[in-house]
Parts: C-alpha cells; sequence; structure tokens
C-alpha cells in the first residue's frame, strides 16, 4: 500500500526557528519588523489606508494579486515574512501553507509545456499588502495571498486577531509518484474524517445531509469576499450521534488548530457558538475511492466548505465567519467602545 506523507514530515525542517526562552514578539512588533526589511518601493507596493476597500477583497483565482511579491523580496525580508506567518499560525497551519505553495512546483510538472508555467506556477508568486500601521494601540491588518491560499488578519486593540475568511487549495489533492511533492495530499486529513462522519450516517440522517451532486463548485457559497449566513441546509448537529458529533468536531478541529492557540481558542469559542444550530451537508458523484465531492458545515457565524468538483482533483477550501469577515464585529465594538460613535454609524463604518 502507498505511503502518503504527512506534512510534520515533509516540512518540519522549514520552520522558523525562536530561542524558546526569549519573549516573543508581538504580533505589531513582527509586522514592524518585516516591513522594516522592505525596500522603500516594496513598502509602497504593500501599503493601503486601513479604510481602504482593498482590505476587504479575496482573490481565489491567482490573477489581479496586490501587493508587494515574496519572491521579489532578498532573503532576509523573506524570512521576516515566513516569521509573521509562523506568528499568527500553528506549526501545523504553518506547514500547511509552505505545502501549498510547494504544490506549485508539482503543476509546473502538470503543465510543462506552456510557454509562462514557470512564471505562473512559481512557489513564491504570493504577495503581501497591509493595512494601516501595525501597532498596538491602532486598528491595521495584513494578507498573504496567491493561488490557493489567502491568510486575511485584523488587529484590533484589546481583541484577538480577527483570521476569517481564509482561503486554501490544493491541486493536485494527492501528489502521485515521480512528483516534487510525491505522497502529499495537504486536505487529506479533512477528507479522511468528513468521508468517515458522512459513512456513518444512516436512514434519515443521509438523507438529510445529502445533498444532489452539482459540478464546477455549483454548491458553494463562500467564494466571495464576504457574505450572511447561507440558507440552512444539510444534518442538525443535535440530530447526530454523540460518536458522530465528536467525528464533527474533529474535523472543525483542523481548522482551528491552524492558528497560534490564543486565535484557536477564540475561533473555537466562535464555532462553540454556533453549535446549537451546526449543520452538516454533503454532494458526491458516485463511491469511487476517489470522486468529485463538496462538504459544508454552516451555523450562526459559521461556514467552512470543501470543493472538489470542479475534475476531481482540485480542492478549494473556505471559512468565513458570515457577517463578521474580516473583523468587522470587533471594529464595530471598538468604535461603540472607546469612541462612544453612534451604534448605527460604527456598524456603517465596519462595513466599509
Amino acid at each position: 500500500m502507498r505511503t502518503i506523507k504527512t506534512l510534520s514530515i515533509v516540512l518540519v525542517a522549514v520552520l522558523p526557528i525562536r530561542d524558546a526562552l526569549a519573549e516573543p514578539p508581538s504580533l505589531a512588533a513582527t509586522a514592524r519588523s518585516f516591513l522594516a526589511a522592505l525596500n522603500e518601493d516594496q513598502r509602497d507596493d504593500a501599503a493601503w489606508p486601513f479604510g481602504h476597500r482593498e482590505r476587504g477583497m479575496i482573490r481565489f483565482a491567482p490573477i489581479g494579486l496586490e501587493g508587494a511579491r515574496h519572491g521579489h523580496l532578498d532573503d532576509h525580508a523573506k524570512a521576516k515574512g515566513e516569521d509573521l506567518l509562523a506568528h499568527v499560525l500553528s506549526a501545523r497551519g504553518y506547514q500547511k501553507t509552505r505545502a501549498i505553495r510547494q504544490l506549485e512546483l508539482d503543476l509546473r510538472v502538470m503543465e510543462s509545456g506552456w510557454d509562462e508555467v514557470d512564471e505562473f506556477r512559481d512557489p513564491e508568486r504570493y504577495h503581501w499588502a497591509f493595512f494601516g500601521e501595525p501597532a498596538e494601540d491602532s486598528d491595521w491588518g495584513f494578507r498573504f495571498e496567491g493561488h490557493h491560499l489567502s491568510v486575511n488578519v485584523t488587529a484590533t486593540p484589546g481583541q484577538v486577531p480577527a483570521t476569517l475568511p481564509l482561503f486554501l487549495g490544493a491541486r493536485p489533492r494527492l501528489v502521485p509518484d515521480g512528483m516534487p511533492s510525491a505522497g502529499v495530499a495537504v486536505l487529506g486529513e479533512e477528507e479522511r474524517l468528513f468521508r468517515q462522519l458522512y459513512r456513518s450516517l444512516v436512514g434519515d440522517q443521509q438523507e438529510a445531509a445529502m445533498l444532489p451532486y452539482r459540478a464546477e463548485r455549483g454548491h458553494m457559497q463562500g467564494q466571495v469576499p464576504t457574505l450572511a449566513d447561507p440558507e440552512p441546509v444539510g444534518l442538525l448537529r443535535s440530530s447526530m450521534t454523540a460518536r458522530q458529533q465528536a467525528l464533527l468536531d474533529r474535523f472543525l478541529a483542523l481548522f482551528t488548530s491552524l492558528w497560534n492557540d490564543e486565535i484557536a481558542a477564540q475561533r473555537e469559542a466562535e464555532i462553540a457558538a454556533a453549535r446549537d444550530g451546526m449543520r452538516f451537508a454533503f454532494a458526491a458523484l458516485d463511491q469511487r475511492p476517489y470522486y468529485p465531492f463538496y462538504v459544508r458545515v454552516s451555523g450562526p457565524g459559521l461556514l467552512i466548505e470543501i470543493d472538489n468538483t470542479e475534475d476531481g482533483n482540485h480542492l478549494h477550501a473556505v471559512w468565513h465567519r458570515p457577517g463578521s469577515d474580516f473583523g468587522r464585529d470587533l471594529l464595530a465594538a471598538h468604535l461603540e467602545r472607546h469612541h462612544r460613535a453612534d451604534p448605527a454609524k460604527t456598524r456603517l463604518a465596519a462595513r466599509q
């Protein structure tokens, strides 16, 4: 039987190394250190005002990317950028972002013969954008984005950073032998768990969870910058057995555990708040060992989707906090609490 490599084995060597005894720098300090390592043109390319509409953008295809290109930075600046990612992510989450970027080398092989393949399929064709000035006492944010990856962080004084929406993708789904990342399945554990959950459903449970198959990401709600709670579909968590609920919780934990401990705890609390209305939905073309599929976990303020309907070998995963993407709830609360603003005006400002 073929062994699928785990990301911890493949990529552990690339994690940034820190002094375990030293007090870690703040998120804002880590961002300032990165920005200081950029040259003037790169800082200009990466900078937007905090209130600019660009902060609320996310790109699900690697075109129209904005910001300072990671591959154009010098080695020192690249290392500082990796430190910033590692600051907000867990070790596992950081490894996953690295694995997604390395899949660009596999796509070079798959798409060889295309004149621009080396330029377009580049593990360093990812872009940094900053919104506002990183500081502990002000609102600011950053984005790291490219093919199959969009990490969005909004920092508000006194609050755990907002980190949604998040976009992850993988192609190929399982890298075949002979390729640079042979054996890697970037979203393989997530897929294994939701399949196990679906197979455990019986009778009315399966009927409630099953959606009609739609090709070309036809069920996907979250390939937009932000959205309201989608129409409830699927099997309620409360209609699952204790074992099935545990499987669902383990699936969700694979997403919350992408972040550092502080952020993960906040995302876990938000998911817990949606538990009473949480639903699981699934669609599949057929029952082949590897087949096109779509899965959704949703509830008030929660939407996680994985779609593999394009050709069965191309996954898109998105995680939204509907109604509060890009930290809009935190920003509204901050304005209302500290600036004595009218609540209706703060809600309007947070949406802009």
